[in-house]
């Protein structure tokens, strides 16, 4: 297998993996700050291991199977000091703007990056289950019956914990500058 071919061969993976495997990452991190880190450590092994083993047939379940050892392993003594933003990079703030439904009026999403970035360092104080609900209700596109269920909580909690936080945004941010209205 040449190294085209070794790639097309993680792209396919990456592209059927990708998707569960954040969400379990997502749900089983203790700090949303982790998730990119061990997102990348992920699909580097299993990139490494095309390269290694090219006739081995790679999974879903061999993906999340070093998905569970490097969660594992990140959350080892070693591992605590690396952090990631939540929010992203600069780039992500136009992704992020993409992503607002089409009938919203443009006027009322135009945000600043100070703007954006207030937004996620105020997200980042609060509790890890309010981070994990909105990574995955917003930045994921999930309803609130998949959020619930892929935290394994009540339905009625995630609907509550995003309409609170949603007001608390409002009133702190202006409703003008809040893009969490869906």
């Amino acid at each position: 297998m040449t190294d085209r071919e070794s790639l097309e061969k993680f792209n396919k993976i990456y592209d059927e993996t990708y998707s569960r495997v954040l969400k379990f990452v997502v749900c089983k991190c203790s700090d949303m700050e982790d998730v990119n880190d061990i997102l990348q450590e992920i699909y580097i092994d299993v990139y490494k291991n095309i390269l290694k083993n090219k006739k081995q047939i790679i999974s879903y379940s061999y993906v999340m199977g070093i998905a569970k050892n490097k969660i594992k392993k990140h959350y080892s003594l070693l591992y605590r000091l690396r952090t990631v933003s939540f929010i992203g990079t600069k780039e992500d703030d136009m992704d992020i703007l993409e992503k607002v439904p089409d009938c919203t009026d443009p006027e009322s999403i135009v945000l600043n990056r100070c703007d954006m970035e207030e937004i996620g360092n105020y997200l980042k104080t609060k509790s890890l289950n309010i981070q994990k609900i909105f990574y995955l209700y917003y930045g994921q596109d999930l309803t609130i019956k998949q959020t619930a269920y892929a935290l394994h909580f009540n339905e009625s909690y995630v609907k509550n914990c995003i309409y609170r936080t949603v007001k608390e945004l409002k009133a702190k941010f202006g409703k003008e500058h809040n893009r969490y209205d869906r």
